[in-house]
């Protein structure tokens, strides 16, 4: 009888919270990121975060709503992914979408968003997703920018005693925020572009363009790619015996550089946020804790030895994104009420403050829909097939 009292005691308190939950509204969050397609190994992490974080929002029963996630893949492709935003924006009813994984996907849906009036939180390197903001009211992002990351590799090479760098860099929307902050950096910290070569993001034999970057004799080579071919060309310009530092941006933080180069990448310094290498952070930095319980979940849940920058992306999305819809509902928000609910949610996302997330920590504001500051910028270096700090803050 009292395994039966038990039960039923169980039952109805299962009934109730179902109950409980029913009475609450419902925040819609859409996502697209690239699950297949060149930029797969980053997307796929990245709708791994979106997973996670959904499972464990699912145990929170202090939020004032529940949260719905609708993730679609966009096969790295700008067209896919503006069909999917629509989607989202028109049949999901999606409160906010998360889009996209790479710079030209979320450069394709950035007239989408802004016509419909949704706020939109990329996840691509690309500083051009974001500026000038006065023209990207509905546009933010979580990662660090081709510009912050530029400048400080930049200022290593000028530690170094470095006066001339050569440029290899993708020949599509993403490839060219990296020339574009390269030649402001460069110029500004009196270093010379002595050769520029591009490549496709389909290309596999760069042996051509890595002679012609030999040829012009650089003190240090910067790539603006992602893998593989970001660890491609690295591995093509040791063929040819270059035998200088070579800087890669931010795109390539993530652990297919390293297993698609091997021990060729062995040294590869790279832009990155603070995900790649908090191991290494002094236990008094305030991301530490942060990254630390997130790359826990993560690792254990998708069995993984060592997260990336990649989901960390996503998660820091979605958390500020619950964050800015609680503090809307607080004032007031209807969420049943979508289109009211959108732009109090895209005000009170350009209010966050002093968010301490997996990369970085985050301002807003109204001229800043980045958020990021040298805080979150690090320097890491390839060692012994690990990213590891490469200059200690």
């Amino acid at each position: 009888m009292r395994v039966v009292a038990i039960a039923a005691a169980c039952a109805a308190l299962m009934l109730s919270a179902t109950a409980f939950a029913a009475d609450k509204p419902e925040l819609r969050i859409g996502s697209v990121v690239a699950m297949t397609g060149p930029a797969s190994a980053l997307g796929l992490p990245e709708k791994n975060a979106l997973e996670l974080l959904q499972e464990q929002i699912a145990a929170d029963t202090s939020l004032p709503f529940t949260v719905k996630f609708i993730t679609y893949d966009d096969a790295s492709d700008p067209t896919k992914a503006v069909n999917n935003v629509r989607k989202l924006i028109t049949e999901d009813n999606a409160h906010v979408v998360i889009c996209c994984t790479t710079t030209p996907t979320s450069m394709a849906i950035l007239e989408t968003v802004t016509q419909a009036k949704v706020p939109n939180i990329s996840l691509a390197l690309g500083q051009s997703v974001i500026e000038p903001a006065k023209d990207r009211y509905w546009i933010f992002k979580t990662p660090s920018t081709d510009q912050l990351q530029v400048a400080a590799l930049v200022d290593d090479m000028v530690k170094r005693g470095i006066k001339q760098v050569a440029f290899l860099g993708l020949e599509d929307s993403f490839g060219e925020g990296g020339w574009v902050a390269l030649q402001a950096v460069a110029k500004a910290k009196g270093v010379d572009i002595v050769a520029a070569e591009r490549f496709a993001r389909t290309d596999t034999n760069f042996t051509p363009q890595a002679l012609k970057v030999r040829q012009s004799n650089p003190g240090a080579v910067y790539i603006h790619a992602i893998p593989p071919s970001s660890a491609l060309v690295h591995q093509a310009l040791k063929r040819v015996g270059y035998t200088g530092p070579i800087y890669h941006s931010g795109g390539s933080a993530n652990n297919a550089f390293i297993s698609i180069g091997k021990k060729d990448v062995d040294g590869a310094l790279l832009g990155t946020t603070p995900v790649l290498v908090y191991t290494d952070l002094p236990d008094s930095n305030p991301l530490k804790p942060v990254i630390t319980k997130f790359a826990s979940l993560y690792e254990k849940r998708f069995n993984v030895p060592k997260v990336d920058i990649f989901p960390g992306q996503s998660w820091d999305a979605g958390n500020i994104v619950i964050e800015a819809a609680k503090a809307a509902v607080k004032s007031g928000t209807k969420l049943d009420n979508v289109d009211a609910a959108r732009a109090a949610l895209r005000d009170k996302i350009e209010g966050t403050k002093e968010f301490v997330g997996v990369g970085g920590i985050f301002n807003y504001s109204p001229t800043d829909h980045l958020g990021l500051d040298q805080r979150s910028t690090f320097i890491s270096i390839v060692k012994n097939d690990e990213f590891r700090l490469y200059d200690a803050k």
